[in-house]
């Protein structure tokens, strides 16, 4: 493709000739810049990608965009903004394939990847092909791929959807995350549906105050296509935020709760290691089998029904798809060596997430909860001592590890955490060995809880991914 074609439609100033110029390829990342790429300067929280304009060139950038002006012996294409450039570009270079395929984006604080799992699993029993986009990677009909991120940067992320438009796999249910929103990954993909599952504490460390993580959720909803007469927002009329976006939404809006009031209403009749839940909508009820636990997970399971009613899928299709789905990786995951007590893997990492499982587990019948728990490095310190309280209110032992440190110390993390405590934690900064310690600890009738790293192979110490294993830790400890 031709850089002129590339660049149609878009307000730039080009310094330098670039007429004829082919592109083989578009890059934000200096190191992986090939003969014939544009390189797009990105400006994140921690570098400026203006400063490597030079290593570009000289590994063979045919262009550079750039917010400031530069000398270059390459033509240098000025705009506002390189990541909205980079999303227009990226969209134009593979040929616009959201606009052929069924996207839906699903965005809150907590419920992402399972809400999209069930989608996937109702779009299968309703035959249709369907891809999945998330924390746990790409989701085909081949398996996961791997991705480094909850929502890919926008290459990589209209590349995946081309390959998605001529494989003719129809439908494509993407978590949407709000650092992706607010940095504008997906600014130019046509979403057919949003859905919103909910909002607490989280990412403060970025957006800095709770109202900006809101804002940078609601704008998933500004770009939707009106190109379809149904509704097209699903929110939780149950959240206090999803209460207020209702109210924003220019968009056909549908409700979805527990209380009474919601568009398409759940009712919980039973709940256990599963919950038997009955979802009405325009005078129907649908009694379904929710394999996961929880009440969360109900919900999840109601926000992908709210989604496929509206598109006129089957009430019969919707039920299949729900009740086929029986684990998601590392969320409620539960992991079986004929050990005579319970050990689940959940990717919970924050105060809400948190809860929500411990009060589930809390509804088991079990002697003791041992949980096993950190937080994360370089991200909200403010959570930290919140979940070492939640953490204490529901369990028996608690015992606090890393969690993907980052540049921080491990044991300076645990020492916040434990701040928010009033009895004493077990301190174990290695993961290796907290896991070890909890699992030789439990007895008959315990339930271990292994939470914040979920469906995670690594440990991130540093700016270096470790390899490391929530599962392979226990599979380590009863097979060695």
């Amino acid at each position: 493709m031709k850089l002129e074609e590339l660049l149609q439609g878009y307000d730039y100033r080009a310094s330098g000739d670039f007429s004829g110029c082919e592109i083989t390829g578009i890059t934000h990342d200096s190191r992986k810049v090939r003969p014939g790429n544009i390189y797009v300067c990105l400006e994140g929280l921690r570098t400026d990608g203006h400063l490597f304009v030079g290593e570009a060139a000289e590994k063979g950038a045919v262009a550079v965009v750039a917010r400031k002006p530069l000398i270059l012996p390459v033509p240098v294409i000025l705009v506002r903004d390189t990541r909205n450039a980079l999303s227009y570009l990226s969209d134009s270079f593979f040929g616009r394939p959201s606009r052929e395929i069924h996207i839906v984006g699903v965005t809150g604080t907590n419920g992402k990847t399972t809400t999209t799992h069930f989608l996937e699993s109702i779009y299968e029993a309703a035959g249709r092909r369907c891809a999945v986009i998330g924390t746990v990677g790409f989701k085909t009909e081949k398996g996961y791929l791997p991705s480094s991120l909850t929502t890919p940067e926008a290459f990589e992320l209209h590349r995946f959807l081309r390959e998605l438009a001529e494989r003719k796999t129809g439908s494509a249910v993407m978590e949407v995350s709000s650092h992706a929103l607010a940095w504008q990954r997906v600014e130019h993909v046509r979403f057919d549906t949003a859905v919103f599952t909910n909002l607490s504490h989280e990412h403060l460390d970025f957006h800095k105050t709770i109202e900006s993580y809101f804002l940078a959720k609601a704008h998933l909803f500004e770009l939707l296509s009106n190109e379809v007469d149904r509704p097209r927002a699903v929110i939780n009329a149950d959240d206090p935020y999803g209460k207020r976006l209702l109210k924003m939404v220019n968009a056909r809006p549908l409700s979805f709760g527990l209380k009474n009031g919601a568009d398409v209403r759940g009712r919980i009749l039973a709940s256990s290691s599963s919950t038997q839940l009955v979802i009405s909508y325009k005078g129907q009820e649908l009694k379904v089998t929710v394999s996961l636990p929880g009440e969360f997970n109900a919900y999840n399971a109601l926000a992908a029904a709210a989604v496929a009613l509206a598109e006129g899928i089957t009430p019969a299709a919707v039920k299949r798809g729900i009740e086929s789905l029986k684990n998601v990786p590392g969320r409620f995951e539960t992991v079986d060596f004929r050990q005579e007590f319970h050990i689940f893997i959940d990717f919970a990492h924050t105060p809400d997430g948190l809860e929500k499982v411990l009060q589930t587990l809390k509804e088991f019948p079990h002697r003791r909860i041992i949980t096993v728990f950190g937080c994360p490095g370089e991200r909200d310190r403010a959570k930290r001592p919140v979940m070492g309280r939640i953490a204490e209110l529901y369990s028996d032992l608690v015992i606090l590890t890393a969690d993907n440190p980052a540049g921080e110390n491990a044991e300076a993390i645990i020492r916040e955490i434990a701040t928010g405590m009033q009895s004493r934690p077990v301190i174990l900064p290695d993961r290796n060995e907290a896991i070890k310690y909890a699992l030789s600890q439990a007895q008959k009738g315990d339930i271990v809880l292994l939470a914040g790293k979920g469906h995670e192979n690594y440990q991130l110490v540093g700016n270096k991914r470790v390899p490391y294993s929530d599962r392979e830790a226990v599979e380590k400890y009863f097979l060695s």
